[in-house]
């Protein structure tokens, strides 16, 4: 009986013993289960916070250079769009001393030049004046005075067809002065008698004549309009002589335009500063860089940021800084206006460049408390998986609870190792363990969260760069090609015996078709119409560079066939890209209406008689210019009569294409010309529009479409002009 009660009760501590052990092993493994979750748990969100500052870094990093680049690009671009404005100013006035240079290289008709007539104030004419110290009736003068007579019509010429010019002028080193303006009332003093003018005082015949080269003056603010305006002076020699000075007067309107056009963010800025460190123009209207052209030199600011920025833009540095202006962080981009050396700045907030990042933060927060839910799930799912476990196993649970607790522990700790060796620029999740479990869905659920941001940084920092590059370039290049274009109508208010007009629609946000019209003297009108082989930036580039050889050529008095060779070398000469451009070029003689023209492989012209009806002039081509040296055109002439209509056109009108892939083709062109014949040129070009637009329907446009319409009015009453026979 006593060996049966030890034996039981030996069975009873062997039983609480081992229920003991296995309670006390239980609650051990349970506890360090928990603390090893709750761990992990702890270790992820720390984790995902450390991602999250390195996200907003690489985010912030990222976002901060491609704002700078842009706001670099902004500033070289807007620079050069400026900077075109005083070169092709300079070009001009550079022109009118070729010109003048010439006339004393040779024997030229005399011609006399008009005084000032008050009558003529509010007109653009041209006026004579002399220095006090000028005998005006010497021989000499009076030969002189005659022979400057042949560039007055160059000098109306070019001060009608540049928007940017106030005035234009020659004067001499014998004190003649030779102007075309708008204000020859003003050239009188308060007895009627004209005023003498003393060219040689003015800074831009004094700062011509010693450097030798075009010399612009400082800006200034015009005595009659209260406008600022800028002028440019270039030196005419004869030989190594000096005759003289030409020059030319500006207003800054379209500069200034520029600068208030500035688009790079909600609070950006933008201003101009001159070689002497002044604010030209500016968008700000208080704190440090107001406009004022009396104003300060920066470069002597108080505020060191600033006037080290300002030194480096005066210097003609491009460059990007971010510096303390009034109280406030910003980047400050610059670029070199060379032509005249001032500098183009543009101001973006620093706090605005920064701000996306904040968007990226809220998209990674939100996938970190997804992934924090997820985490508090699968936790509460292996606790009921152990609760099931421990009564299933019961007293047998002491041994299989080590070994658990060995096989889950073990990948738990490795999991917490790699999610802590997450930090700095280091996101990458490797997870090679395959236990089959739960710790291994905790490993691919983070892993996967990883590759998510990683992906997402890289979409956000790829996508948003070249959106920005592509836009800011094609706005840049459809606003220069368009100002390129004459764009004013009527385009000559002054003149009755013609109306002309003329439109481009490109196929793309840039096209290679171009179309010109200029007065080359008072009697001649020159008229353009190009097609440019290719589309887009390079046929624009392309054609740029060939409307400005084509005019040049033009405004030098040659014939259209000389003209177009002309143009054909000069293209030739430097072509590796072996484009070429097609050109029919006409000029009218506006006293007696006949055009002479020449044609390098374009379209046939389309005439209205007057009293009839539209029809092609299949007129004799020359090969087109740029596609071999040395080639000679031949021009032909075409009589016009009062009434009569001349239309040219590019390709793209012909060759609209419908949904059905049929062309629009000259009948139908000539049909609508036809439509009402005798309206305006302006009506006629609207015409054939509606009816490409009618036929094309919602077919894509592949081909720039480009129309000019001109009609002959003349002067009836005049003896000697064209009667249409």
């Amino acid at each position: 009986m006593k060996d049966r009660t030890n034996k039981k009760s030996i069975s009873r501590k062997i039983t609480r013993g081992v229920a003991y052990v296995a309670l006390v092993a239980m609650m051990i493994v349970t506890i360090v289960f928990s603390v090893a979750l709750f761990r992990i748990r702890k270790d992820m969100i720390d984790s995902d916070t450390r991602m999250g500052s390195t996200a907003e870094n690489l985010s912030s990093e990222s976002r901060r250079e491609q704002n700078t680049q842009r706001m670099l690009e902004a500033a070289v671009g807007k620079a050069d769009l400026a900077d075109n404005i005083f070169k092709n100013f300079e070009k001009n006035v550079q022109a009118i001393a070729d010109a003048t240079a010439m006339l004393y290289e040779d024997d030229y008709p005399k011609r006399d030049i008009p005084i000032p007539d008050p009558k003529e104030d509010g007109k653009l004419s041209v006026q004579l004046l002399f220095s006090e110290h000028t005998d005006k009736d010497s021989v000499d003068t009076i030969s002189e005075v005659k022979l400057l007579g042949n560039i007055q019509d160059m000098l109306l010429a070019i001060n009608s067809n540049d928007d940017n010019m106030v005035s234009d002028y020659v004067a001499t080193e014998t004190g003649i002065m030779v102007q075309a303006d708008y204000i020859s009332g003003s050239k009188f003093d308060e007895n009627g008698d004209v005023l003498p003018y003393e060219a040689d005082t003015r800074p831009w015949y004094i700062g011509a004549k010693e450097k030798g080269s075009p010399f612009f003056t400082e800006v200034s603010q015009d005595a009659h309009t209260s406008r600022i305006g800028i002028m440019c002076g270039v030196p005419v020699f004869s030989g190594k002589e000096l005759k003289g000075v030409a020059g030319a007067g500006m207003y800054l309107d379209n500069v200034e335009s520029i600068v208030k056009d500035i688009e790079i963010g909600e609070n950006s800025d933008a201003c101009v500063i001159n070689q002497n460190g002044r604010i030209i123009f500016s968008t700000r209207t208080e704190g440090e860089l107001v406009t004022g052209i009396d104003g300060i030199d920066l470069r002597k600011s108080e505020n060191i940021e600033l006037s080290g920025v300002i030194s480096q833009a005066v210097s003609q540095d491009t460059g990007i800084s971010v510096i303390n202006i009034d109280g406030e962080e910003y980047y400050v981009s610059f670029a070199p206006m060379e032509t005249v050396g001032w500098s183009f700045m543009i101001l973006l907030p620093k706090s605005e460049v920064e701000a996306p990042t904040l968007q990226l933060l809220d998209g990674i927060g939100a996938l970190t408390e997804e992934s924090v839910g997820n985490i508090d799930v699968k936790i509460k799912y292996t606790y009921r998986m152990l609760i099931i476990v421990i009564l299933v196993i019961g007293f047998t649970v002491l041994m299989v609870a080590f070994r658990l607790s060995a096989l889950i522990v073990r990948p738990i700790k490795k999991l917490t190792e790699r999610v802590s060796g997450i930090t700095g620029d280091h996101l990458d999740f490797m997870w090679d363990e395959a236990t089959g479990d739960e710790t291994q869905l905790l490993a691919e659920s983070f892993g996967s969260l990883t590759k998510r941001v990683k992906d997402y940084i890289k979409e956000v920092q790829t996508v948003t760069a070249e959106k920005e590059r592509i836009g800011t370039e094609l706005s840049l290049a459809t606003r220069i090609q368009a100002d390129m274009l004459p764009n004013i109508y009527p385009a000559f208010p002054e003149r009755s015996e013609f109306d002309i007009y003329a439109t481009m629609t490109p196929a793309k946000e840039v096209g290679g078709d171009f179309y010109d019209f200029f007065l080359v003297d008072d009697d001649h009108l020159c008229m353009v119409m190009a097609d440019v082989s290719g589309k887009g930036v390079p046929a624009a580039l392309f054609m740029m560079a060939s409307k400005i050889i084509l005019a040049n050529n033009a405004m030098l008095g040659k014939s259209p066939a000389q003209i177009l060779s002309d143009t054909n070398a000069a293209i030739c000469a430097n072509n590796r890209e072996e484009m070429f451009v097609t050109v029919w070029l006409g000029i009218l003689e506006i006293s007696t209406g006949k055009i002479t023209a020449a044609n390098a492989g374009h379209e046939y012209p389309a005439i209205r008689y007057a009293d009839g009806n539209f029809e092609l002039y299949k007129d004799k081509h020359g090969f087109v210019i740029g596609g071999m040296e040395g080639v000679k055109y031949k021009e032909y002439e075409l009589q016009l009569a009062y009434g009569a209509r001349l239309f040219v056109y590019t390709d793209g009108v012909a060759e609209a294409t419908n949904a059905e892939n049929e062309l629009f083709g000259t009948d139908r062109m000539i049909e609508a010309l036809n439509i009402n014949p005798g309206v305006k040129p302006k009506e006629i070009l609207s015409n054939v529009r509606s009816a490409v637009d009618g036929f094309v329907k919602e077919a894509e446009q592949f081909d720039d479409l480009t129309m000019l319409c001109m009609e002959y009015i003349g002067n009836p009453d005049k003896e000697g002009q064209a009667d249409g026979e």
